[in-house]
């Protein structure tokens, strides 16, 4: 059905995805050739990503027809934030935009507050806190809101560079003093350099895409059956808190932005991890569910620590629940990017998992197709389990199912 999906010598710094910094992002030519093979010159389709991330699949989708009616839906109001800024790219006015900030950002006279929440000074050196208060200030002073969410996306890479947090993870991990202390402060330069090469990326614009903040499971379940002809997502493979911290990524930036440009349901600055607390199988909600038990019990009897196989049937219970939904509001096809974890030294085979679950729903599984992830912040080697390497997930899968 398709040739290679390896895309081996892809890099994004030639397209929109390398303007702005999101965790395991999904490869944009993998997508949009996923799609490709199902939508068969369709001039209409509907088509929604129920966790759609920094916005990779939408945005393919929307490069192989601007006239495709786009849903998104993320629980994270980064997320939703940055993907509302590649589909509604920017107004015509954001050169002067641009010359408007840099203006007041090399004016000595321009008045700004200092940006201040708990823990600030942990995670931002004094100097740094200032000029990302004084960028913070004038973007705030920009009247277009395309142009302000642009903005925003390319402060997101000067606020993670700049922190104090390590780079090498998407956790909150704090460097070695040394090394904050001899970090070169070049933020007002970087910033301006990065809003003058980007915004070209960001000159097509779609009127046909509507993005959720929320989550999943509540808002998907909203839509009537076979609402949408296609759903393509890559799911959380795990609980966030143990497999990608998108919240903790993201909660550092947030704090920054001023949030009449964000959507908030109010709970999200609860803590730094709130955001990865109340993401798919965050949380045990009291919905056990011993019809999924079947799919997961023989991997659950090889794990030994009792809070782990909590961990996972948490997030099973709610991503078969997730998977159950799909099929419901999908008309046609679901196209599923998949990685298998590790836990307790034991693999969780997620592709094996969603492939029988959804040939018991009646979805004939018509492509299968493995890549090597070429591109992470972990090392392939994580930890040592009783002598034994654990290594990290360094392969994904797409899936095509058709109903």
């Amino acid at each position: 059905m398709l040739d290679a999906i390896e895309f081996s010598k892809y890099t994004k710094k030639e397209d929109i995805y390398g303007t702005v910094m999101y965790p395991a992002v999904m490869v944009g030519p993998v997508q949009k050739l996923l799609l490709t093979q199902v939508l068969e010159n369709k001039i209409e389709a509907r088509i929604i990503d129920p966790f759609h991330g920094s916005g990779t699949a939408l945005y393919e989708a929307f490069e192989i027809n601007p006239d495709f009616e786009l849903y998104g839906i993320d629980i994270n109001p980064f997320a939703n934030l940055i993907t509302r800024a590649k589909l509604q790219g920017v107004d015509e006015n954001i050169l002067n935009d641009i010359e408007f900030i840099k203006s007041n950002l090399f004016d000595q006279a321009f008045q700004y507050s200092l940006v201040d929440f708990n823990n600030i000074t942990k995670w931002f050196r004094i100097d740094i806190i200032n000029d990302l208060s004084k960028i913070r200030c004038a973007i705030m002073q920009v009247k277009s809101s395309k142009n302000r969410a642009y903005f925003w996306s390319m402060m997101s890479n000067i606020i993670r560079k700049y922190s104090n947090s390590r780079s090498s993870t998407y956790k909150l991990h704090i460097k070695p003093q040394e090394k904050i202390n001899n970090m070169k402060n070049n933020v007002i330069n970087d910033f301006i350099a990065s809003i003058e090469q980007n915004y070209r990326y960001y000159q097509k614009s779609s009127n046909r895409f509507k993005l959720f903040k929320s989550d999943t499971l509540y808002e998907l379940d909203k839509f009537p059956d076979n609402y949408f002809e296609i759903l393509i997502t890559s799911p959380p493979y795990g609980d966030n808190a143990t497999t990608v911290t998108y919240g903790q990524f993201s909660i550092i930036i947030l704090y920054w932005i001023d949030k009449k440009d964000l959507v908030l349901d109010g709970w999200e600055f609860d803590n730094f991890s709130k955001i990865d607390h109340e993401s798919l199988g965050g949380y045990y909600k009291n919905n056990r569910l011993e019809k999924y038990d079947k799919y997961i019990n023989n991997t659950i009897e090889r794990i030994h620590d009792d809070k782990k196989i909590k961990k996972v049937q948490t997030f099973f219970y709610d991503y078969f629940t997730f998977l159950s939904t799909a099929y419901r509001v999908v008309q046609s096809y679901i196209i599923l990017t998949l990685g298998n974890r590790t836990v307790d030294g034991i693999n969780i085979e997620l592709t094996d998992f969603t492939k029988r679950f959804l040939d018991d729903c009646g979805m004939n599984l018509i492509y299968e197709g493995k890549r090597n992830i070429y591109s992470k912040r972990t090392p392939k080697i994580l930890a040592n389990n009783n002598g034994s390497p654990i290594f990290s997930m360094n392969e994904e899968y797409a899936v095509i199912f058709k109903k």
